[in-house]
């Protein structure tokens, strides 16, 4: 048996029955979109709050390092002075032990001239 078609023209019954079932279906899928929205706002609100929370993190971390990098700057400026005195120290001593190496026998120059 062949398909029939039948050309008949529309009602406004026909026509109202069509736009509120599109109706429905349109606000079905408008609230499904509207629930993913809310769901992607709510993931965005944690993922700003997981930002602003390492911001923190970081600022603290930040004044750490600062405090840690001038202690540091301190303790090096101090073991290079004492660096320099160490150099300056074994030159006096080498002088020193120059200047006194031959001490006896001065000393006994000294003497034997009176």
């Amino acid at each position: 048996m062949a398909n029939k078609t039948v050309n008949t023209p529309a009602t406004i019954v026909d026509v109202n029955k069509a736009l509120k079932s599109s109706e429905k279906v349109l606000r079905t899928e408008i609230l499904r979109v509207e629930e993913r929205v809310e769901r992607v706002e709510e993931r965005v609100e944690r993922v700003e709050e997981r930002v602003e929370r390492v911001e923190i993190k970081l600022t603290s971390m930040d004044a750490k390092l600062d405090k840690i990098s001038n202690q540091l700057d301190g303790f090096v400026g101090r073991v290079d002075d004492l660096s320099n005195d160490n150099e300056i120290g074994t030159d006096h001593i080498h002088e020193l032990r120059k200047t006194t190496k031959d001490h006896e026998k001065r000393i006994a120059k000294l003497e034997s001239v009176n």
